[in-house]
């Protein structure tokens, strides 16, 4: 008579598989999303991380699968625009989730459009001459939680014409540049077309307003695509100044603008990311 037991290893995996069938047990796991995690493979752990949230939406751990899924999304793998609908789920389906303060930043921060990090450096130089008449160089001496210092130098040529301290941080989704005494709000997230705003800076009360989003730009440092362009101008005045911001390099060209005119002026010669 033929033989038809099955060996130990398969009858586990046909007891498992019953199991399965019958108790749905099986499906997206949270801990197949750690271990893919933990073994670097971000995108599927993230993937995987998500599916469980919406397949098992009562179990004690979705809120902060969907953390874990935007997280990688956004600082791992810069993929913004999937990280955020995972947010809003989080804010809609558990508002009692409190995300922590530095996954706030990292994640809402998305793209970063001025990364003020530890030994970051941009040179910028006038677009006449690509620095040769005038230079401006910003290097970040110092940063730790959600705000860093910077020193910045001007150049007349070769002649130092003015050296002083900055200071950056954010602010819920605001980022603060210090000088001279004020406080500037210089870039409130997400940075959408039409948005406004205002603060006050050495020139007076000032208004920002996001003119265009997803813009490529070119300057002596290279190609950048999607930017933004942020109008700054002093309430009342005739013109105004055109920042353009590059994600995850920081600003990389500035231009004087008016009623039918933008001129070019300053733009970003180099950028450095030193290691520490």
């Amino acid at each position: 008579m033929p033989n038809y037991s099955l060996p130990g290893n398969s009858l586990l995996k046909l007891s498992a598989l019953l199991a399965c069938a019958v108790f749905s047990a099986c499906g997206p796991r949270f801990d197949d999303a750690a271990a893919l995690q933990r073994q670097g493979r971000y995108l599927k752990a993230a993937q995987e991380y998500s599916l469980f949230a919406s397949a098992k939406p009562d179990d004690p751990r979705a809120p902060e699968a969907l953390l874990r899924s935007a997280r990688i999304y956004a600082v791992d793998l810069g993929l913004c625009a999937q990280s955020l609908p995972l947010l809003e789920k989080l804010a809609r389906s558990y508002a009692a989730f409190k995300i922590p303060p530095e996954d706030f930043r990292s994640i809402y921060i998305c793209p970063d459009y001025f990364p003020a990090a530890d030994g970051r450096a941009w040179i910028y130089g006038d677009t006449q001459t690509f620095g040769r008449n005038a230079r401006q160089i910003l290097q970040v001496t110092s940063a730790r939680e959600g705000t860093a210092e910077a020193r910045y130098s001007l150049y007349a040529g070769d002649t130092l014409v003015n050296r002083q301290k900055r200071g950056y941080a954010y602010a819920g989704l605001s980022f603060f540049e210090k000088q001279g005494g004020f406080r500037t709000n210089i870039l409130v997230y997400p940075l959408e077309k039409g948005k406004t705003w205002q603060s006050r800076g050495a020139e007076g009360r000032l208004e920002f307003r996001v003119e265009a989003a997803g813009l490529k730009v070119k300057v002596k440092a290279g190609d950048y695509d999607n930017c933004v362009k942020v109008r700054r101008r002093v309430t009342g005045s005739p013109s105004w100044i055109y920042d353009y911001y590059a994600p995850w390099t920081g600003k990389v060209l500035t231009a004087v603008g008016g009623p039918g005119y933008e001129n070019r002026v300053m733009e970003l010669i180099k950028y450095e990311e030193k290691k520490q």
